[in-house]
């Protein structure tokens, strides 16, 4: 069988750009429901802020880091 060639940093961004874009449409669209209602001081919207940090800083493992956050 054939190896397969790693697929690059412009590769994988090229290939999982609009599935990452829905996504963060989805996050955001939440975050404003959430706070027309109200739910702005709620503590569990506050994990998910520092979730949401976690996601998008420059450290290695952020899946893990995430997982452990929300995982109390």
């Amino acid at each position: 069988m054939a190896q397969q060639r790693l697929k690059s940093a412009p590769e994988l961004l090229d290939l999982y750009y609009h599935e990452i874009r829905s996504h963060l449409l989805e996050v955001a669209a939440a975050f404003d429901r959430i706070e027309r209602a109200g739910g702005a001081a709620h503590p569990r919207l506050a994990e998910l802020r520092r979730a949401g940090a976690v996601a998008i800083d420059t450290a290695p493992d952020r899946a893990r880091r995430l997982l452990e956050l929300l995982s109390d």
